[in-house]
C-alpha cells in the first residue's frame, strides 16, 4: 500500500510542477501589472535574491525596448526575494482512496490481486493447522479418557456430549486395546480386550463408519503374532460383513497366519488354488498371497507364484518394490535380471 501512495504522490507532484510551469509562462505585457510580475518571478529559483543581478540595456533597441528594460530593472533593484507560491497540502493517501477507477494502473491492480491471493492462502493454512491441532487434541482426549474410564465408558461419555470419536478416534481406541493385550500375560485379560475391539467395530457400524484396513490391521497382526487361529477366523468373518471389499486384503493376513503357525497344508493348498484359478478376477487375491510370501524365506513358493503372476500388472509400484526386495534378500539375482529385462522391453 505504501508503494501505491508513493507512486500516486509522485504523479501528483509532477502534475503540480506542470501547473506551476504553466502559470509561470511569460506573456508580453505593456505595463508592470501583478500578473506580469508573478509570471517573471515564477521562472526563478525559490528564495533567490535578484537585487544582485546587474542588467544592461541592449545598445540597439527601440523606445519600447528601453521602456520594458527600465520596468524590469526597477523590479530587480527593488531587493525583493522570489517566493514559491503557497499550495494546499496534498494528501496522496486520501486522493488515492477517492479514485474510483484504477484501470490506468494495471501494475497496482495485479499487485492487489497477488496480495489478496496470498492472504487467502495464509488464512487457509491457518485453518488447516487449527483443524489439525484440534483433531490431535481430540485424539489425546480420547486416549486419556480411555485410560481413565475404559473404552466402553469413553464411548458412552462422548455419546452423551454429542461428539462421536470418528474413524481416527476408533483407531486410537483399538490400538489402546491391542497395547493392553500385548502388555499382559493373562489370557483372560487379552480375550477381554479383543471383546472390547469387537464392540468398537459394532459401534462403528452403528455410526455409519466404514471398517478400513487402518482400523483392523493392528488387531489381525496381534492375533497372528499370538497364533490365535480361531480368533483370526472369527474376526475375518466380522470384517467381511462390515466391509465386503476387504476380502482381497484379508488374503494377505491369512497367508501370514499360516506362515506364522507353519501350517504347510494350508500354504500349499493356497498355492495350488492360485495355480488352478488364473482368472482375471483373482488378480487381487493372488497379489495379496504373493506379498505375504515375500515376507518369508519360502523361495520355492515365491518362484512358483511368480511363474503365474505378471508383476508388470501389479496394483502399485510399492508391491513391485517389495517383490524385488524379497528377491534380493533371497539372492535370486538371475530372476531379478529377468524381470528387469521384461520391464525394459515392455
Amino acid at each position: 500500500m505504501q508503494m501505491r501512495y508513493a507512486y500516486v504522490r509522485n504523479l501528483s507532484n509532477g502534475f503540480r510542477s506542470m501547473s506551476t510551469n504553466k502559470r509561470g509562462t511569460l506573456k508580453p505585457q505593456s505595463s508592470s501589472s501583478s500578473p506580469s510580475t508573478s509570471s517573471i518571478l515564477s521562472e526563478l529559483h525559490e528564495n533567490f535574491t535578484l537585487s544582485s543581478l546587474k542588467l544592461k540595456p541592449p545598445s540597439e533597441s527601440g523606445d519600447s525596448s528601453k521602456e520594458v528594460f527600465k520596468q524590469i530593472s526597477s523590479i530587480f533593484h527593488a531587493g525583493k526575494s522570489v517566493k514559491r507560491p503557497d499550495f494546499k497540502e496534498f494528501d496522496g493517501a486520501k486522493e488515492f482512496e477517492r479514485m474510483p477507477n484504477l484501470s490506468w494502473l494495471p501494475s497496482i491492480s495485479q499487485s492487489n490481486i497477488s496480495l489478496q491471493r496470498k492472504e487467502l492462502s495464509r488464512k487457509k493454512k491457518q485453518k488447516c493447522r487449527f483443524d489439525f491441532t484440534q483433531e490431535n487434541c481430540f485424539q489425546k482426549l480420547i486416549k486419556v479418557c480411555a485410560k481413565t474410564l475404559g473404552t466402553e465408558a469413553t464411548l458412552e461419555l462422548f455419546g452423551k456430549v454429542g461428539r462421536e470419536p470418528g474413524v481416527e478416534g476408533y483407531n486410537a481406541l483399538v490400538e489402546m486395546c491391542i497395547d493392553k493385550a500385548r502388555g499382559t500375560n493373562d489370557e483372560d485379560i487379552a480375550i477381554e480386550e479383543l471383546g472390547k475391539i469387537f464392540n468398537l467395530f459394532k459401534s462403528m457400524r452403528e455410526q455409519g463408519l466404514e471398517l478400513q484396513e487402518k482400523t483392523y490391521r493392528p488387531l489381525l497382526l496381534y492375533i497372528i503374532d499370538m497364533c490365535m487361529v480361531e480368533e483370526f477366523q472369527f474376526f475375518c468373518v466380522v470384517i467381511k460383513d462390515e466391509n465386503p471389499s476387504s476380502v482381497t486384503r484379508l488374503g494377505y493376513y491369512e497367508m501370514l497366519l499360516w506362515l506364522r503357525v507353519n501350517n504347510e497344508e494350508k500354504i500349499q493348498g493356497i498355492c495350488n488354488y492360485i495355480a488352478e484359478n488364473n482368472g482375471q478376477d483373482m488378480s487381487g487375491i493372488r497379489e495379496s498371497y504373493l506379498l505375504a510370501l515375500c515376507e518369508s524365506d519360502r523361495t520355492e513358493e515365491i518362484l512358483k507364484m511368480l511363474e503365474i503372476i505378471d508383476i508388470k500388472n501389479l496394483s502399485s509400484a510399492e508391491s513391485v518394490a517389495k517383490i524385488f526386495q524379497a528377491l534380493g534378500r533371497l539372492l535370486l539375482e538371475p530372476v531379478v535380471e529377468k524381470f528387469l529385462l521384461d520391464f525394459k522391453t515392455s
